[in-house]
């Protein structure tokens, strides 16, 4: 599963042997703030209650100054404790916000007379793959950029606004991208399975090798001076009390399969070198990344399955 992801976090994690450059302090920060979101969708941020009266129809209303549940209720014709129950965890609202509006009795709600809102449709969730490059940002035609997914990216959609899909992003919130840049399948994600997507993932073990950012890479490597791949991935696995074997093609043959689409975070990926056999390691982190003893990089760091060299390596995922 690939989450597309743009939070912020002010967290240092590079405080191991071989310090940090700020390049790997921003993607220490990417971490921290894939694993806070993580800890937030598995709090339920995505629990709809029941609620009566509702339709079963949402719309998207962007926050504008001087806004309060109670106006935009009453703009809407529904009560303010509904769109509380239905925006569980929306906190004060801030203008530019997203608020998700259950509209009462109504399959779906005509575009508004007004500028302040373009018509939305929910959608219920399924995948989109990404066939141009794009840009996803906090609103449809604008606002903050939150990240460029790179072309055959895998990407939820759950909301349709004019000439953009909304994308679920790694924290639960919605960003935005252009039609054009997506190919979005026919066939919606059970109900059930997105819910494990949401809440499943080890996301203790990414921490755990997080830790180890910008450490030296060394084959058959010593922590905490330098690691190599498969040191990091049975490293991290043992400090959440998980035994894993010392080679990436013995560490391979432990666990339970994982399909490519079913991705969480904390499994172990591995790559094959050019006669086939099993070479390195990685742990997954969600947004189709993974952190792993690069020596291509020279040092434990980031990077993405998109990437062709990965890709064309990549041979399977476990999950311990």
């Amino acid at each position: 599963m690939i989450w597309a992801m743009a939070m912020h976090t002010s967290r240092n994690l590079g405080g191991r042997a071989g310090a940090a450059t700020t390049g790997y302090t921003r993607t220490a920060a990417l971490i921290v703030a894939a694993l806070a979101a993580v800890a937030l969708l598995t709090s339920g941020v995505w629990a709809q209650p029941a609620t009566g009266g509702w339709g079963g129809a949402y719309e998207i209303y962007q926050v504008r100054p001087g806004d309060t549940v109670e106006n935009v209720a009453a703009r809407f014709g529904v009560s303010a404790d509904l769109i509380r129950n239905f925006n569980a965890q929306m906190g004060d609202l801030m203008p530019g916000q997203d608020l998700a509006i259950p509209l009462p009795g109504a399959a779906s709600k005509q575009e508004s007379e007004t500028p302040r809102t373009v018509a939305a449709r929910m959608l219920p969730p399924r995948y989109a793959k990404v066939i141009k490059s794009g840009q996803i940002t906090s609103e449809p035609d604008g606002g903050d950029f939150l990240y460029q997914p790179g072309t055959g990216t895998k990407l939820v959609v759950k909301v349709e606004r004019g000439t953009h899909w909304g994308v679920v992003m790694v924290n639960g919130s919605i960003g935005w991208i252009d039609k054009d840049c997506l190919e979005v399948s026919n066939d919606a994600i059970p109900a059930e399975r997105f819910e494990a997507m949401l809440q499943g993932g080890r996301p203790d073990i990414v921490e755990e090798a997080a830790r180890y950012l910008g450490v030296p890479y060394r084959y058959g490597g010593s922590l905490p001076a330098n690691v190599d791949c498969s040191l990091l991935v049975q490293t991290a696995h043992a400090a959440r009390g998980i035994n894993l074997p010392r080679t990436a093609a013995s560490q391979f043959e432990v666990g339970r399969p994982v399909n490519y689409n079913e991705l969480l975070p904390g499994d172990r990926l591995y790559f094959v070198n050019r006669s086939g056999r099993i070479n390195h390691t990685a742990l997954y982190i969600g947004n189709g990344q993974f952190i792993h003893a690069s020596s291509r990089r020279g040092c434990v760091g980031i990077d993405s399955l998109s990437d062709t060299f990965y890709w064309t390596r990549f041979i399977g995922a476990r999950r311990s």
